[in-house]
């Protein structure tokens, strides 16, 4: 037996533990584990495989639950898609449902802890998800341009949103069939109505929201945030 083939029986050993609190206001949040190993792997089938394998000390899983009808979730968080949490949870402003998958792995946090939204089965997110009518999912694109794709299932609310988020003066698009997000296995789709609403940022207009993960909102954001809970009050 070789030591890569050590290593994945080892971590696949680890137990993860994590409990969904549904029904309490407080936020919950993954136990820690060992420090990440540094391990190239392709693109995990799902979250389940990736939480088997995976130590924690490389990821951050966490939730605060509220009695509003929406979820905010940020699957791709920290590093794995820049800024996409801190744009989710300014979204959720304390009043909405949040979920994230935050990667904090020191480099390659996109190629090892990404998983395509259709594979995306957190279940204490998938919990909370599916006892509510609206899910919002706040995404990271590469395409150029200040611009927020619009897609998901729910074309009532992307098409609220659009026009919300031109009015404060963004640019909002339809998305196109890559990142349109319309396929039922996508986590965003499952809310109780079947049908939810994925928002895809480019790197250029999350980074003007947030130029960094610590410091000062940039000046866009209370527009940007006044948009989106206009059509989610």
């Amino acid at each position: 037996m070789n030591g890569r083939t050590q290593w994945i029986l080892s971590a696949l050993a680890v137990p993860v533990v994590l409990a969904a609190g549904y029904g309490l206001a407080r936020a919950g949040e993954a136990p820690p584990q060992q420090a990440a190993a540094e391990v190239d792997v392709a693109e995990y089938p799902s979250m389940t495989a990736l939480r088997k394998v995976e130590p924690q000390a490389g990821w951050e899983l966490s939730w605060k639950i509220t009695d509003s009808p929406l979820i905010v979730v940020a699957p791709h968080g920290g590093s794995i898609e820049l800024r996409t949490s801190e744009i989710a949870t300014a979204i959720a402003d304390g009043r909405h449902t949040e979920c994230h998958f935050k990667g904090r792995l020191p480099t390659g946090n996109y190629p090892r802890l990404h998983v395509t939204s259709t594979n995306w089965d957190v279940e204490e997110c998938l919990i909370l998800i599916r006892q509510r009518p609206h899910a919002l999912s706040i995404h990271g694109t590469a395409k150029p341009g200040r611009i927020v794709y619009v897609g998901g299932r729910d074309t009532v609310k992307g098409a609220a949103l659009t026009a919300a988020l031109r009015a404060q003066g963004f640019q909002a698009e339809a998305a196109p069939d890559d990142i349109a997000g319309l396929s039922t296995a996508n986590f965003v789709n499952k809310d109780a109505d079947g049908a939810g609403v994925q928002l895809e940022l480019t790197t250029d207009l999350r980074t003007a929201l947030f130029p960094t993960a610590s410091g000062p909102a940039g000046p866009d954001v209370p527009k940007f945030v006044a948009a989106v809970q206009s059509v989610y009050p």
